[in-house]
């Protein structure tokens, strides 16, 4: 009896801190392991250089300040020239403008009369553009849209990971949720076994029981203590795991406590399975994957566009006007508008033959991975799609036997209570039940898995509680 009152006075003391200490949820979980994981702070640590790399490739279109001095140091004549130029270069045609002052002072021989200018100095203004080659692409225009690309990559890679992340934070409770159902199956069937010696010690005392049952009995609690400590074991280490995602403030691993399992399993809701097809359909445009293969389809297409551009011939036309002010030749009085066309054509063209049947190759092969991954996909999706409909027959059917156990363990304790039956059968079929219990726990653990591999196959990040930008 003082055995019982034990129990029954630490089951009580259980649920009453387990009714003080809130229970941790799904989403609490989820919302942790988004905002500390270390993966994923790391990917969009990533995504913050690749942007400071876009923002490098921007500075090739920066206004520049260029200025040369010119100076005769020795010799006959003393020519001094300060020339300051603005160049703007622009993101179409190659095109750069510039604009600038120069002004000279002392003497220059005839053969250098162009650097004179008159007293004020000379303004200038001009732009130049490309007409064949570097007019579509060039290195600097190709770098920009290079790293563009690869700033949406590492933006994909990023969600690939914030989705890994949390489908395995996901995983990870409902483990632990599992385990700990498994553990309260397992102590209450102790429970049992224990309260039970009492009253067969009190029945041997009185002279209406054989000692034996007292020993067979010592061995049932031996048998379901085992399991009561392996089930320990597999909850503290679910709990470890569990660890990784679920943080505290201060971004360390915060070990979930047995009273702050809840006492029920999170709603992952249903799938539809009359719109699997749709649903597939919209995985293939939507998975990070899919992306990242078009960024590369993308970035071969812009080496492709660069190696033909290295085979067309250089045609660039230069526009400039000058005039000087301040006395000085009347030669140099009226505006100069000055058309300039230079041409340089490739004899040998190696170099761009070489970055075009190189990027040629890569796209071919973009294109058949593209073709796998897609058909990878509907694979995948399809495959999960069965494992749900067969995780909730099997619950359907480890919920029936729970019933069908607990209906003749019922019955045999009746049984054996009147006389009518074993010691030996009635812990047998007690065992039974709980066996019962616990593989409806892992049936339904298995089907809220399968829940969770489809959400994330089919990149439902609401599920996840990620943001979609």
């Amino acid at each position: 009896m003082i055995r019982v009152l034990l129990a029954c006075w630490c089951w009580l003391l259980g649920a009453a801190a387990s009714a003080q200490t809130p229970s941790i949820e799904l989403d609490e979980v989820l919302a942790s392991s988004l905002r500390h994981f270390p993966q994923i702070l790391a990917a969009l640590e990533r995504t913050e250089a690749q942007a400071g790399k876009v923002l490098a490739s921007e500075g090739a279109f920066d206004l520049q300040l260029e200025n040369t001095t010119y100076t005769r140091a020795l010799g006959y004549y003393d020519g001094k020239i300060v020339d300051s130029k603005l160049v703007k270069p622009l993101p179409d045609f190659n095109a750069k403008v510039y604009g600038g002052y120069r002004i000279s002072d002392g003497e220059f021989p005839v053969y250098e009369d162009e650097l004179f200018t008159n007293g004020g100095g000379e303004f200038k203004i001009g732009a130049v553009f490309s007409l064949l080659r570097d007019r579509d692409i060039d290195e600097r225009r190709f770098a920009l849209r290079d790293n563009t690309l690869a700033l949406t990559q590492t933006e994909l890679e990023a969600r690939l990971t914030q989705i890994k992340v949390q489908h395995q934070a996901t995983q990870a409770y409902l483990s632990w949720l599992a385990a700990g159902k498994a553990l309260e199956i397992y102590r209450g069937l102790l429970v049992l076994a224990e309260t039970r010696q009492d009253g067969l010690e009190q029945r041997v005392a009185d002279g209406d029981l054989a000692r034996v049952y007292l020993n067979e009995n010592r061995q049932y609690i031996l048998k379901r203590s085992s399991k009561v400590a392996e089930a320990e074991r597999l909850l503290a280490n679910h709990a470890n795991r569990l660890a990784l995602y679920l943080r505290d403030e201060t971004g360390a691993p915060r070990p979930p406590q047995i009273a702050e399992l809840p006492g029920a399993w999170p709603d992952l809701g249903r799938i539809d399975a009359t719109a699997l097809e749709a649903t597939i359909a919209a995985t293939k445009a939507d998975r990070p994957e899919v992306g990242l293969v078009a960024a590369d389809v993308e970035r071969e297409r812009n080496r492709l566009a660069l190696g033909n551009n290295a085979l067309k011939t250089r045609v660039d036309l230069n526009l400039e006007a000058s005039r000087d002010i301040g006395g000085g030749s009347f030669t140099r009085d009226e505006t100069d508008a000055i058309v300039r066309l230079e041409v340089t054509v490739p004899l040998e063209r190696r170099t761009g033959l070489g970055k075009v049947a190189e990027a040629r190759a890569n796209l071919s092969r973009l294109e058949l991975e593209r073709q796998f991954l897609n058909e990878q996909i509907e694979v995948e999706v399809r495959n999960i799609a069965n494992d749900i409909s067969a995780a909730e027959r099997f619950l359907d059917l480890a919920g029936q036997e729970v019933e069908q156990a607990e209906i003749l363990e019922r019955a045999e304790r009746e049984r054996f209570e009147d006389g009518a039956s074993d010691f030996f059968v009635v812990n047998l079929r007690e065992e039974a039940a709980a066996d019962a219990r616990v593989r409806h726990i892992e049936a339904q653990l298995g089907f809220q898995q399968a829940l969770t591999n489809f959400y994330a196959a089919t990149v439902q990040l609401d599920r996840f509680l990620i943001v979609d930008y």
